[in-house]
């Protein structure tokens, strides 16, 4: 039997380069932004921070680009790391991520049209 889903926003599959900076570290990390809601995203990366990490998630996606503050809650070793957001709603960072999701929703339901017409 498949377990609830527990998340309270649709997550959105995706392949964006990503760059995650622990705060008030110069360090920053790459990785391959898996999959993206309002509330999260899971990064892909062979070494993952680990969990409890306060960050900032530098992304762009076509002409936008937005850094957002998270935190890493979950760190899988060789597979990648979930991050939970914490900007503030109405700030410009969740104002560009709106934007994202919003891009990632119409094409999503692009693809499902396309696969729809070509099954029938």
């Amino acid at each position: 039997m498949p377990l609830p889903e527990r998340r309270r926003h649709t997550r959105y599959a995706c392949d964006l380069t990503v760059e995650v900076q622990p705060t008030n570290e110069p360090d920053i990390y790459s990785g391959q932004l898996a999959d993206i809601c309002l509330g999260g995203c899971y990064i892909s990366t062979v070494t993952p921070l680990p969990a409890g990490v306060s960050v900032l998630v530098h992304f762009k996606a076509s002409e936008q680009q937005a850094a957002l503050p998270g935190k890493t809650v979950t760190s899988l070793p060789g597979s990648g790391m979930g991050i939970e957001f914490t900007a503030p709603n109405g700030s410009e960072g969740s104002e560009l991520l709106r934007a994202l999701i919003e891009f990632l929703d119409h094409a999503a339901a692009k693809d499902a049209l396309k696969r729809a017409a070509f099954s029938g």
